[in-house]
């Protein structure tokens, strides 16, 4: 409580709880004037003080990796990573050329045809006879490299027709200066054709094979076989595209004209100088 005193102020009792005095005296109680808690010491021993090792300056930027011999480090010249190309949400990896999935898929979803029985075939060799040494399958591919005039019309004539003539299935690339192709077949037919290929049994007028590469090759292939027809794989490129690898191809035969003029005239400078360097 409080009341009005002899000079007209107000004056709390002493027992209100929000007096002055009472609000001290408590908190002396509690907790003493000038006195403070005691800080616990730390020790200084377990602090280790760590180097900025995390950020070496390289070039113009700043490495994440404190050890540059283990992997190098490229700062702002880093390459991007290599993902492969997305289509129609499937990964396109880089693949030997194959005409038969050179076609993009036309939605999401691939058709999967039934699956059927496989018909083990034996990969032992004593199974195999001269008289069903015809019933083993195999493949090969193959690159042949030379100068095939006329847009090579001719060479893809020729080379079409003997594999035809021996039952062969697969795709034919045939172009001025190059052949690429994948053959499968019996073994026999396949004997004939790798023969043909090796001992060159190409016509004059269909041009000339340099040299025959031949990989991929394998016996033993379960039926049906992956390609069901013999193909040639014509150049449907438009004409644009068509230039643009003309003109490359003209620059490069052009440089090296020049490349060979060059070594001839230096060669017949060094001729018509005199002995000795030409000093004065």
């Amino acid at each position: 409580s409080s009341h009005l005193g002899p000079d007209r102020t107000l004056v709390r009792s002493r027992g209100d709880p929000w007096a002055a005095d009472d609000v001290l005296e408590r908190h002396r109680q509690r907790r003493p004037l000038g006195r403070r808690r005691p800080r616990q010491r730390q020790s200084l021993e377990p602090m280790v003080v760590w180097d900025k090792v995390t950020r070496l300056k390289r070039l113009v930027s700043i490495t994440r990796k404190p050890n540059t011999q283990w992997k190098q480090e490229l700062g702002i010249l880093r390459p991007p990573k290599n993902f492969p190309e997305i289509k129609k949400g499937w990964p396109v990896f880089d693949r030997p050329f194959d005409p038969s999935q050179l076609e993009t898929l036309s939605s999401f979803r691939v058709y999967k045809p039934p699956e059927k029985p496989r018909v083990l075939v034996s990969r032992n060799s004593s199974d195999y006879t001269q008289d069903n040494l015809h019933e083993l399958m195999g493949k090969f591919q193959f690159e042949v490299r030379g100068q095939f005039p006329g847009n090579a019309e001719l060479a893809e004539r020729e080379v079409f027709k003997t594999a035809y003539a021996l039952h062969l299935v697969g795709w034919l690339k045939v172009r001025g200066y190059f052949w690429l192709g994948h053959v499968q077949g019996d073994t026999y037919a396949l004997s004939y054709f790798r023969r043909w290929l090796e001992e060159k049994h190409l016509s004059g007028e269909a041009g000339t094979m340099d040299w025959v590469r031949l990989w991929d090759m394998n016996t033993g292939l379960e039926s049906p076989l992956e390609y069901k027809h013999l193909i040639c794989v014509k150049d449907r490129r438009k004409y644009k595209n068509r230039k643009v690898h003309i003109l490359s191809s003209l620059e490069k035969v052009q440089i090296k004209r020049f490349e060979r003029e060059a070594a001839q005239q230096l060669r017949k400078q060094e001729e018509r100088a005199p002995f000795g360097g030409g000093g004065a």
